[in-house]
């Protein structure tokens, strides 16, 4: 009398559930430093474009535009004005990713700060060439520079 087996043992199933767990770790732990990176360039594109932004309501607006870097290094604020103002209630607070922060400023008062119809940064730092913002990740060590001239133009991006 032939026995008619069909399905897999209990055995068989958890040695297949074992290779697709590992093989899940490795395609995670290989994604990560992706992440990574993403997060960093996200970050650098998002205060370009809020750069331009600002720049962008100054010279069409009759008061000055800013963005103002938080001292805790996690957060940027754009504002309305001449100067920042911590109680101005329009002001939009940017958060940055947790992995993110910022490490290095040239911009005088930590601020960033449009004049009207020109465009050109009133807060600009004459003591260098190009204004730099360094973003660092802390997870991986990446850091990104951001070199803004006086007019307000992103001149490079490293």
């Amino acid at each position: 009398m032939l026995k008619n087996n069909r399905g897999f043992t209990f055995v068989e199933l958890i040695i297949i559930m074992g290779i697709m767990t590992l093989l899940m770790m490795i395609t995670t732990v290989n994604l990560l430093p992706i992440k990574q990176k993403v997060s960093l360039s996200t970050t650098v594109q998002s205060l370009i474009t809020d750069i331009k932004q600002q720049q962008l309501k100054a010279m069409s607006g009759e008061t000055g535009q800013g963005i103002y870097f938080d001292p805790d290094q996690k957060n940027y604020y754009v504002f309305k004005g001449s100067v920042y103002d911590p109680l101005n209630p329009t002001n939009f607070k940017i958060s940055l990713d947790e992995q993110i922060i910022i490490v290095s400023l040239d911009f005088t008062d930590r601020q960033m700060i449009f004049l009207p119809e020109s465009g050109e940064i009133g807060s600009f730092n004459p003591s260098f060439a190009l204004n730099k913002i360094i973003f660092q990740n802390i997870a991986s060590g990446e850091q990104r520079t951001v070199s803004i001239n006086k007019f307000g133009v992103v001149a490079n991006v490293q």
